[in-house]
């Protein structure tokens, strides 16, 4: 059965290692995709490894922190497969960097790439979908928000506002037939975790068991963009077992 079968969605950040593998899987189950990415080159590798796959996917170069952009990217997404079912936010960015040695330019850009791109993403989908009754808006977001992070400040602030602002717009959708919720996969073994690690401490955390592959949380992400999520509205799915 495929869960996902004759969805549109649309998905940031989709040329990254969770986007490609979240991608990869919504796309096997059934969905179109449109994946957006700064980087079109990435963007393209993961719809090849779509189609490869037998799967529908479309490349849109997208700056996410731009209201136009995220417009543009839904209106393709329509043209290309129809209403818009769901809108995945996997965009982000996690530099590690003490407060204390961390520039204000810098704090903004991790709070506008990570918090910023939700809103916009989550502002614009929710229009198009409150007047159909339908849709699904999935984020991503991480238990550092909840428990923090050394050097991990903005990301931890950017993370746990995403968890703050998909409560609260739970509340103003109820009784719409329109969902928002949020996810955090755990330390996942992507190029972005390992920024900033040494070799020794990579090995370490992967032996240890606290580190995951991508595509070990697909079939969350799946059943988050199903209908068969329905009853969940506003709630943080998280699996997250490093300390």
């Amino acid at each position: 059965m495929q869960l996902l079968a004759g969805k549109s969605i649309a998905m940031t950040g989709g040329g990254g290692g969770l986007g490609r593998c979240y991608g990869l899987a919504m796309a096997k189950a059934g969905a179109s995709i449109a994946v957006a990415d700064i980087d079109m080159a990435a963007a393209r590798a993961t719809v090849d490894a779509i189609t490869h796959a037998g799967g529908r996917a479309i490349a849109v170069h997208t700056d996410v922190t731009q209201a136009a952009a995220i417009d543009e990217l839904l209106d393709r997404t329509e043209a290309a497969w129809g209403p818009l079912d769901v809108l995945v936010n996997i965009a982000g960015t996690f530099p590690r960097r003490a407060l204390v040695d961390m520039a204000e330019a810098q704090w903004d850009a991790v709070i506008t790439l990570n918090l910023k791109s939700v809103y916009l993403g989550a502002r614009a989908a929710i229009r198009r979908m409150l007047p159909r009754g339908r849709g699904v808006v999935l984020s991503t977001a991480s238990g550092t928000g909840i428990r923090g992070q050394p050097k991990g400040s903005a990301y931890a602030a950017s993370k746990a506002g995403i968890i703050g602002f998909t409560r609260a717009v739970s509340l103003e959708l109820k009784d719409t037939g329109v969902r928002i919720n949020c996810f955090g996969p755990g330390a996942t073994d992507t190029p972005l975790w390992r920024v900033g690690k040494t070799e020794e401490e990579i090995k370490r955390l992967l032996a240890a068991g606290f580190v995951y592959q991508p595509d070990e949380f697909s079939n969350v992400v799946v059943f988050l963009a199903s209908d068969y999520s329905a009853p969940l509205n506003g709630e943080f799915i998280s699996r997250d077992l490093h300390r």
